[in-house]
């Protein structure tokens, strides 16, 4: 290192630092070219060793008092001594040790006097020249490996200066170089306990003496960097990892105040540091160039290479917790082939998933291509096309559309992970559960199996958490690799910690006197207040769960008071694993769904006993589980008679037939609390049922959803269950595939259904009623209606009159589903031009389903009229081609949908190019004059259509630059 004379001021302290590795000014420089012309270079100096020895015999001559020793000799004799060991250095400084050792030797003569008068004399300064000999003769020696040479040199050098330190007369800054010139000389020998004793003594000193001192910041930091480079090579030599990672980082700090002229300091301190570290040496230049912002990928970190062991994500936790410069970390697919314990690995993915959630700087986390923001971990980052990056882009349009992304009720994460190596799985997860600012996390769909069960479970439960995010309440992990093994792992969120004594709300259920009893077991019960969170878990469509597993979840999710809901469709339950149910009272357990198990009814009796001690269930869901009438059909009738809580009951899909629905709709009848009945295909036919299910509707006063879907009435049972609506309370009718014709439909009406006002929500998809059962439907249920599906019902053209009446008699009809009719192009012709000869005000439909109703291009251009009314329009499947999409969109009409869907039609480039066009146009109206009523839709789904990839990702490309705030699904 080099700097400038000027900046040292004090002519001692230029003389110490000229005899250290920093150098002040030109003069060392220019003495080593000096002494490395023709007439000295690798020739001993003859005239400048006898100038030498005559100025030691004057020395003599003054001892005996020959000669004068007045002030000018003493200059003289000091000048002489420095300039020898000057010369002496540029030898060294031009590789010629051993000549610079001995002319060393020459000069030891004339630091010392066998006259005490002289040798004490203050302005001789004998101590101070014998120093400077001794240090620039322990390098020479240090050189040619003469190490016991020069410890003895630097040893006697130190005695010196610490007797001189005592009585004030030796400079600490030459106290503190000796001391770390003998230090590194001992390690060199293997001394290195010793060494490390004056190494951190001389570290030490300069720390205090720095702090008085006035030096340039890089000559401080250059001595500091060095001590610290000292001792941290000590401390590795002697297996002190924690101590020499310290330093290491210490004197890495130091470098950037040094700069470049850091004479490779800052190197040999990361090779230092990565040994302490345990790190490869190229990992820990990448983390120090990330943590300062060095390197030619300023703000990126690419961590892809490595192996992501415990002692590297020790050192990426370090970077994460200090940068202020780091944006970008990128880790692609890693091996699985890891040879690290899992607790440990997930223990330290948590620390650096909190670290990076943390980091002030960090803008974007990159993990096998997906891209996190980690401030809002729900929200995929769109990477950028070529337009959006160049000149041309709009960013600031771009920008907006992320900004203003909504956050969602759950973390999507569905499919997101399935075909990632098991680290990076490891990673997202502990990402999206430490991250997570949502009610909870969605993880469908992706093959999470034991390894990625370890590390949820280890987030879940991790102490820590950044302030601005929630814990996880919902857990969704449907269709994923569960089994047994990994299910009692899972339990595991719910088990308090080790060593950890239960939070109140966490006890099994004890008795008043022993909640207030002095056994210290129970007082200790209460006295953390851990909380595992999650409330709410779905476990559906894991076979493999199995018995076995679902026993496990259930005894974990026991411990948690606050537990509210469990999902277990399709695990393979079976009646063994329905005795283990009844642990869930101990919860405030208010959902339970356990459909697509084959219980049977033995299962279904064991469940209705446990529901019966779930003072706060809600809903039970027990859909295609093989229950039939004999046994089960009893205790089910029994729950929903005496439940006060039981709001929803799902039985869909099994087999109660007449006889047990029968059973079943007595005990509801007397219900206080049900609110919606599923028995859709189970059997239903005969009017004995039907009567009973018709009382029900009538009794209970609160039920208001009613789904019989699947079962085909016969004779006179439809008007037995239509009588009953004019009588009841029910606001939702789901009447699928019942058979119903045009006929029967009339029977189930006509019984007084026509006269109530409560019917909201009618769906009769899947029943032949044909043109004439439509016309009937129109007359009976046109005041109260909001919704009515009416897909797959035989519908033609000649329905087109009965449309207008239902929409125009309708006023509170807000979704109509006339799907896959065969209306063609002008079965809504009247409908639309009523629409449009009225205010929209005057009708409330605002969702209109048309899918594979033959409407072709002629039928969606009549529809032009109304795209400015509705909110969703539903197409697909209609035959729609170009032609019909430039008509509509060439159109001045008003267009304000929320959602078009043209899925499944004929539409290619020429569609395509119409509506970017159109829409182009009214976004920049929209920015030049923001109060200028213009044409929008948010939604444009053009999927199976003639759209090739190139045209699908160029278009996408294009809007986002011209008209952002549209969203097409390709």
């Amino acid at each position: 290192m080099k700097i400038d004379k000027d900046s040292v001021d004090n002519p001692m302290v230029y003389e110490i630092m000229y005899f250290s590795p920093i150098e002040v000014g030109d003069e060392r420089n220019i003495n080593a070219m000096y002494f490395q012309t023709e007439i000295y270079n690798r020739t001993w100096p003859t005239t400048m060793v006898d100038r030498m020895a005559a100025q030691i015999e004057n020395l003599k001559h003054c001892e005996l008092g020959i000669v004068s020793f007045d002030d000018a000799f003493k200059h003289k004799h000091r000048d002489t001594v420095i300039f020898h060991c000057k010369m002496a250095l540029a030898y060294l400084d031009a590789r010629q040790a051993r000549i610079a050792m001995k002319l060393c030797e020459v000069a030891l003569p004339a630091t010392r006097s066998s006259e005490p008068r002289i040798q004490t004399d203050p302005d001789a300064d004998f101590d101070t020249m014998r120093v400077v000999v001794l240090s620039v003769m322990a390098c020479a020696a240090r050189r040619v490996k003469f190490y016991q040479k020069a410890v003895d040199a630097l040893d006697e050098a130190k005695t010196i200066l610490l007797a001189g330190a005592e009585e004030n007369k030796s400079h600490p800054l030459m106290t503190a170089i000796t001391l770390l010139s003998l230090s590194a000389v001992l390690g060199d020998i293997d001394h290195d306990e010793h060494a490390l004793r004056w190494g951190l003594e001389a570290l030490a000193m300069l720390y205090n003496l720095f702090s008085t001192m006035d030096l340039p910041e890089q000559v401080q930091a250059y001595y500091l960097a060095l001590a610290c480079h000292n001792a941290a090579l000590l401390n590795v030599k002697l297996g002190r990892w924690p101590d020499a990672s310290e330093l290491v980082n210490e004197g890495i700090e130091f470098t950037k105040v040094i700069g470049e002229s850091d004479d490779g300091l800052r190197r040999q301190l990361i090779a230092i540091g990565a040994q302490a570290k345990h790190v490869p040496e190229g990992f820990l230049v990448e983390a120090v160039n990330a943590l300062n912002g060095w390197g030619e990928e300023r703000g990126v970190w690419n961590l892809s290479f490595w192996d992501h062991t415990i002692d590297e994500l020790k050192e990426e936790i370090h970077v994460l917790e200090h940068t202020m410069t780091l944006k970008h970390i990128v880790i692609e697919h890693i091996d699985d082939d890891r040879r690290i314990d899992t607790a440990l690995e997930d223990e330290y993915l948590n620390r650096f998933v909190l670290a990076a959630v943390n980091c002030v700087s960090l803008e974007t986390i990159t993990i096998s291509g997906i891209d996190f923001d980690p401030r809002n971990v729900w929200r995929r980052i769109p990477k950028r096309g070529f337009l959006e990056t160049s000149w041309y882009a709009s960013a600031m349009n771009f920008s907006n559309v992320r900004d203003d992304a909504k956050r969602p009720d759950y973390g999507q994460y569905q499919q997101l992970l399935k075909n990632l190596s098991s680290f990076a799985k490891k990673l997202i997860i502990t990402l999206v559960t430490l991250g997570n600012e949502t009610a909870g996390v969605d993880l469908s769909e992706n093959d999470i199996d034991m390894c990625s069960v370890t590390a949820l479970v280890c987030a879940l439960r991790f102490p820590e958490r950044p302030a601005r995010t929630c814990p996880v309440k919902a857990l969704i992990l449907r269709n994923n690799a569960l089994d047994p093994r990994s299910a009692t792992e899972l339990a595991r969120v719910w088990h308090p910690l080790e060593g950890e004594v239960l939070p109140f709300h966490m006890l099994p259920d004890l008795d008043e006197d022993a909640l207030c009893s002095d056994d210290d077991e129970r007082v200790k019960y209460t006295l953390v207040d851990a909380d595992p969170g999650v409330t709410s878990l779905d476990v559906s469509q894991n076979p493999k769960i199995g018995c076995k597993g679902f026993e496990v979840l259930a005894d974990g999710v026991a411990r948690y008071r606050k537990f509210k809901e469990l999902k277990a469709e399709s695990i393979g339950l079976k009646v063994d694993g329905c005795m283990h149910i009844e642990v869930l009272c101990k919860t405030r357990l208010e959902v339970l769904s356990l459909s697509e198990n084959n219980i049977g009814s033995d299962g279904a009796q064991m469940i209705c006993k446990a529901a019966s001690k779930c003072k706060r269930l809600r809903v039970l869901q027990l859909d295609q589980c093989g229950i039939q009438a004999k046994g089960a059909a009893k205790a089910l009738a029994d729950l929903v008679r005496h439940h006060e809580a039981l709001k929803e009951i799902s039985l869909a899909k099994n087999n109660l037939a007449d006889e047990g629905t029968i059973e079943f709709c007595n005990g509801a009848s007397e219900s206080h609390s049900l609110e919606m009945v599923n028995l859709a295909s189970n059997n239903i036919t005969d009017d004995s049922a039907a009567e009973a299910i018709g009382d029900m509707m009538r009794n209970c006063e609160t039920l208001t959803k009613m789904i019989l879907s699947g079962n085909h009435l016969e004779g006179t049972a439809p008007p037995q269950i239509g009588s009953a609506i004019e009588h009841s309370h029910i606001l939702t009718m789901h009447l699928e595939d019942m058979g119903f014709n045009a006929d029967s439909i009339d029977d189930f009406l006509d019984h007084g259904a026509a006269e109530t006002q409560d019917l909201q929500v009618m769906v009769l998809n899947n029943n032949p009623v044909g043109d004439e059962g439509l016309t009937i439907i129109a007359e009976c249920l046109s005041i109260g209606l909001t919704d009515l599906g009416i897909s797959r019902c035989s519908l033609t053209s000649e329905s087109h009159a009965t449309l207008l009446n239902l929409v125009s008699l309708s006023p509170n009809l807000r979704s109509l589903d006339l799907s896959y009719n065969e209306l063609g192009p002008h079965g809504c012709s009247d409908m639309v031009a009523w629409m449009t000869q009225n205010d929209t005000d005057s009708f409330s439909l605002r969702t209109l389903e048309l899918a594979g109703c033959g409407l072709g291009d002629e039928g969606f251009v009549k529809l032009m009229p109304v795209l400015g009314s509705l909110h969703y329009l539903g197409l697909r499947e209609n035959g729609i081609k170009d032609a019909g999409m430039e008509i509509v969109m060439n159109s001045p009409t008003m267009v304000k949908l929320q959602v078009l869907d043209l899925g499944g039609n004929l539409i290619g480039e020429g569609g395509v190019h119409a509506l970017t066009e159109r829409f182009q146009q009214e976004h920049k109206r929209s920015l030049w004059n923001p109060k200028q009523l213009t044409s929008m839709i948010d939604t444009v789904i053009l999927s199976n259509n003639k759209i090739a990839p190139s045209l699908a990702a160029s278009t996408e490309t294009f809007l986002k630059i011209h008209n952002p705030l549209m969203t097409v699904i390709w």
